[in-house]
């Protein structure tokens, strides 16, 4: 018959809300990507609005340059040579240009010929001949321009931060040129620079700027409400895991605290609530089974003891001569046996009853020190190891004396059993932080690493007699005093085995 016991690893805590938790996961599954989409969007409106803005730009001032072009007189500008700066031709260039400048808002306004030198400015400061500035940069769109059609510059900055456009257009021929018998004349390919504030660009880099101040917002936002998501979600799980634990450790007489609601997580706590109902019926009827074995079976056994005992003393006053002497020692021999059997199986069954109930503790103020001496003089006695007690300065602790007595008795008797004569066996007290740990250390053979493994499991023995019971029956013991019990052993070293308890 199987019999439920307490877990036998400890009792597992509540999960973390760090590392790889729910709210972690929930974060990196769906805060980030939306940060991320935000992110993205942001930038591909700055940049669409960007891209939009300048296409527009670029096409009014390709219109502007065109009709601009068309207003100054080729014929003019083509008598236009170095030196040339105070004839009437060149200050009519030069008002048109002028007159270019105000129309369109340009800050400058220069007609280049096809070296491209300066034949004119809109101010009149550069010199005919004078190398034209920055049209290093542009020569695409200068070469678009010359072969007839406008272009525009990617927008460049003056060293005021402000930016601008610059725009190129060839001269177009007069429309009522004559033509020449050779043919058509030609004039040189002189192009119209127009140099335009791009203040449209400002504002829309005014415009990114907000928008990437609001994009920060809304990711902050998504994170926000990302965590405030998770630990609505996490918050009563953790919870649930906290009452699960209490559960794992047997503590079933309080209800749980189950989330409120009718969500998923809400009917869990309500399945471990069931579970722990079930949980505490079912326990109520293993007492009640307990007990039965308790009746059934430990009474038997006391009878057959006691009859075994009056069966010894029969044998023992039989007339030697009635039976002959070796068959009567033969039979008191026998009726020792089957009483000591039946001894070590009512230890069984008392080891099993206690193993399996769950009896309350009867806690009282218990001199530590004292405890330890009464275990020992217990304990001590010739043909063993030596017995050393140290439980100075313990002091006072609120315990189940007996069930504490009891599981010290169980520690110390197998240490000497697996310590030689020689040998010795610590009993000690240590007390600090908040705990009380009382250890049993032997310098006996130790044990390996599969029987430590296993040395918890209930009903494990590497003894030729024993229950299996003991050591499972010492954490249990811990665990009803809220503590715990472990063990270190190395071969050929010895072991210890340590039961603390919180004081």
């Amino acid at each position: 018959m199987a019999v439920p016991h307490p877990p036998t690893n400890p009792a597992p805590s509540a999960p973390s809300s760090r590392g790889s938790s729910i709210a972690a996961r929930l974060f990196w599954a769906v805060g980030l990507p939306a940060a991320l989409i935000v992110v993205a969007l942001g930038a591909l409106a700055w940049r669409t609005t960007t891209t939009a803005v300048q296409e527009s730009l670029a096409r009014e001032l390709r219109a502007t340059v065109q009709a601009a072009a068309s207003s100054v007189s080729v014929r003019s500008a083509s008598t236009l040579i170095e030196g040339s700066e105070d004839t009437a031709a060149y200050r009519r260039t030069v008002a048109r240009l002028r007159q270019i400048a105000s129309f369109t808002g340009s800050s400058r306004v220069l007609l280049v010929d096809e070296g491209e030198r300066v034949l004119a400015d809109h101010e009149g400061k550069l010199a005919i001949g004078t190398p034209a500035p920055r049209l290093a940069l542009d020569r695409v769109e200068l070469a678009s321009a010359r072969a007839g059609t406008p272009a525009v510059s990617a927008p460049f900055a003056l060293d005021d931060g402000r930016r601008f456009l610059a725009a190129y257009a060839r001269l177009p021929a007069p429309q009522d040129e004559l033509t020449s018998p050779g043919g058509e004349r030609t004039f040189p390919a002189i192009v119209l620079v127009l140099e335009a504030p791009a203040a449209a660009l400002d504002a829309t880099d005014t415009t990114a700027r907000r928008v990437a101040v609001l994009v920060l917002i809304a990711v902050l936002l998504v994170a926000a409400s990302t965590l405030v998501v998770a630990r609505t979600i996490t918050r009563p799980l953790l919870r649930l895991a906290a009452e699960a634990g209490r559960l794992g450790q047997g503590e079933l007489a309080a209800a749980l605290s189950t989330p409120p609601g009718d969500d998923e997580v809400a009917r869990l706590g309500a399945t471990l609530e069931r579970m722990r109902k079930a949980l505490v019926d079912r326990d109520a009827e293993r007492q009640m089974m307990l007990a039965g074995i308790a009746h059934e079976v430990r009474n038997p056994l006391g009878g057959m003891e006691l009859f075994s005992g009056l069966l010894e003393e029969g044998l023992t006053e039989l007339p030697d001569d009635g039976v002959g002497k070796p068959v009567k020692d033969e039979l008191v021999n026998q009726a020792q046996r089957v009483r000591k059997e039946l001894r070590y199986l009512t230890g069984v069954v008392n080891d099993f009853l206690a193993f399996a109930r769950d009896m309350p503790l009867q806690k009282e103020p218990v001199d530590i020190g004292a405890l330890l001496d009464d275990v020992a003089s217990l304990c001590r006695r010739d043909g063993t190891a030596r017995l050393v007690v140290r439980g100075e300065g313990s002091g006072v602790v609120e315990l189940d004396r007996n069930r504490i007595k009891q599981a010290l008795l169980n520690l110390v008797e197998n240490a000497l059993a697996a310590t030689p004569a020689d040998g010795a066996v610590t009993l000690r007290a240590e007390r600090g932080d908040g705990r009380l740990a009382l250890v049993v250390e032997d310098t006996g053979k130790g044990m390996d690493a599969t029987t430590l493994e296993r040395v918890w499991t209930p009903f494990y023995t590497t003894k030729e007699k024993g229950s299996g019971l003991g050591l499972p029956l010492v954490r249990k013991l811990a665990r009803d005093h809220g503590g715990d019990a472990h063990i270190r052993s190395t071969p050929g070293s010895g072991t210890a085995v340590t039961l603390e308890v919180p004081t």
